[in-house]
């Protein structure tokens, strides 16, 4: 291992200088010449941010501030780290509270103290075996590159002796889900079913049937995965979802609890159990879930203004004014300096406030923030603001965002159905799935349109279709790559101009802005810079 090993870089992340100690001479007794070292989560993290480490050594309970799994959590939120660096969490806690936790966020091992140097030395070889020839994959895939990725991949799969033959399926089959390649992600996992059971191609064989909108199968493969192994927590996430899918809110809800009570440290299930449980009219199961998620979520990436929020309206509907507008108050203390945490402050206080002329003030406030957010703005803060328009008597204003968020995501059945389930439940419309399916077709007859008309060689009528439109859905994915495309078409032919490119620009960057590694969006950069530097 040692001419391995002293080549790599090493973090350990650990509050106490006496274990940093011991496992830097470990690590040192190994080889290991390049070690950094972190006495806090805030501090690994900003270690990570500057430089890609190996292998990271890192303590479950590091003090006040993150603790082991938040760090993980967020750094795999991020893509801080790829499939080649190994995390390793160290523990002298073995509760199921906290084993769950961390298994969750899937560590590459952990070890529980005490442990001895050849037990380090042991994990570290077989965890760096494996990894060593995902390093060039992981590179393609932190450079968006997933046509070499899938390249790398393929090339490895054929030698037959790979030792890290289903780890490699498993990776072509995540990015094939992450490019909307469903009938291909279908077509890995089945391969790996055909020839053993293996929960993780179960998940995935789910999620791509999710994406499908073949509920029913998916909904199938989740409870399969459940009743062989009640541990299985992300088959309770994308169980809940698809049972959503299917206005199965209760029996979704029962799901989510169950997994609460497992692993109760994953903030984002914390988050849909409350969401769940409020459109249920479940107020206690959902705030307790609430309160759940902002206590664990201090040092966390998914501590978001909207539990707050959430929190403070149900305080108030409760009668607890004082409580609903403290959690108000700590919106702003929490999220210092966020445009959304100061849309969240308006939209709170103008519909818990008792004074009239105060909420309708903060009313105004949250319309015009909101207005400024533009098309950064995301269907669930549509949403929000959409209820508090309800709130104060403007149906039409709420109807008018919800149409709009359908709008800018028209090919993603997850957001609709949520907007299409608020417009009922503020009763703004009478047939709400109709009227959502109504608006998608028209954006999809829309995108035919301009498609037909680029192929047709009409490319200017085609740009001023879809220039309108994207005026139109700013941020819809699928309407501003259609943009970008009919203008870099447009400029292939014609020639480029500095209006013309300054339009490309913009839509290209909207894109990049909603969906920063989608696959058409990459490949039209590298034809945009390959046009503008031939005409440099």
């Amino acid at each position: 291992m040692s001419n391995i090993i002293e080549k790599l870089k090493f973090l350990i992340v650990d509050d106490y200088a006496d274990m940093r100690s011991v496992l830097q001479n470990m690590l040192l007794s190994f080889g290991v010449q390049n070690i950094d070292m972190a006495s806090n989560g805030k501090d690994a993290i900003n270690a990570i941010e500057r430089q890609r480490y190996d292998v990271i050594l890192c303590d479950y309970n590091l003090g006040e501030g993150r603790d082991g799994q938040q760090v993980l959590e967020e750094i795999r939120h991020r893509k801080l780290i790829g499939v080649g660096t190994i995390f390793l969490m160290v523990t002298a806690e073995n509760t199921r509270v906290m084993v769950m936790g961390a298994v969750e966020y899937e560590p590459d091992s952990y070890l529980t103290k005490p442990f001895t140097k050849d037990l380090l030395g042991q994990r570290l070889t077989k965890l760096l075996t494996m990894k060593a020839d995902l390093i060039e994959i992981e590179q393609a895939i932190a450079n968006r590159d997933h046509d070499l990725a899938n390249q790398l991949i393929d090339d490895k799969l054929k030698k037959k002796k790979s030792k890290n033959h289903k780890i490699l399926l498993r990776l072509k089959a995540e990015l094939a889900l992450q490019d909307r390649y469903y009938d291909e992600a279908i077509s890995i996992y089945k391969g790996v079913l055909e020839n053993r059971e293996i929960a993780w191609a179960r998940l995935g064989l789910g999620k791509a049937m999710y994406f499908k909108e073949n509920y029913a199968d998916a909904k199938e493969l989740f409870a399969e995965l459940i009743s062989e192994n009640e541990r299985f927590m992300s088959a309770y996430d994308w169980l809940a979802k698809t049972q959503q899918m299917l206005d199965e809110f209760k029996e979704a809800q029962s799901v989510l609890q169950k997994g609460a009570i497992l692993s109760a440290k994953a903030i984002p299930r914390q988050e849909a159990l409350a969401e769940l449980a409020l459109k249920n009219g479940d107020d206690k199961t959902a705030e307790k879930a609430l309160l759940q998620a902002v206590s664990l979520g201090k040092h966390s990436i998914y501590k978001h203004p909207s539990m707050f929020s959430n929190i403070a309206r149900i305080k108030a509907k409760n009668g607890q004014q004082a409580e609903a507008e403290r959690f108000v108050r700590d919106i702003n203390k929490s999220f210092k300096d966020n445009p959304e945490a100061e849309l969240y402050t308006a939209i709170s206080n103008s519909m818990i406030l008792e004074d009239e002329e105060a909420a309708y003030k903060n009313m105004k406030i949250a319309s015009k923030l909101f207005d400024k957010l533009g098309s950064s703005t995301s269907a669930q803060i549509a949403v929000d603001m959409a209820k508090a328009y309800s709130h104060a008597g403007d149906e039409e204003k709420a109807k008018q965002v919800l149409h709009q968020a359908a709008s800018n995501n028209h090919t993603d059945a997850e957001v609709l159905k949520g907007i299409s389930d608020t417009l009922g439940q503020l009763q703004l419309e009478e047939d709400p799935q109709a009227i959502i399916s109504e608006i998608r077709k028209k954006v999809i007859k829309l995108n035919n349109e301009g498609a037909k008309l680029a192929r047709d060689g009409q490319l200017k009528e085609a740009t001023q279709l879809f220039e309108d439109a994207a005026e139109g859905m700013p941020a819809n994915i699928v309407v501003n790559l259609n943009a970008a495309r009919t203008f870099l078409m447009y400029m292939e032919q014609t020639g480029v101009t500095k209006d013309l490119s300054v339009k490309l620009e913009k839509y290209l960057r909207r894109a990049q802005n909603i969906e920063p590694d989608n696959r058409t969006l990459l490949s039209l950069k590298k034809r945009s810079t390959k046009l503008l530097e031939s005409n440099s």
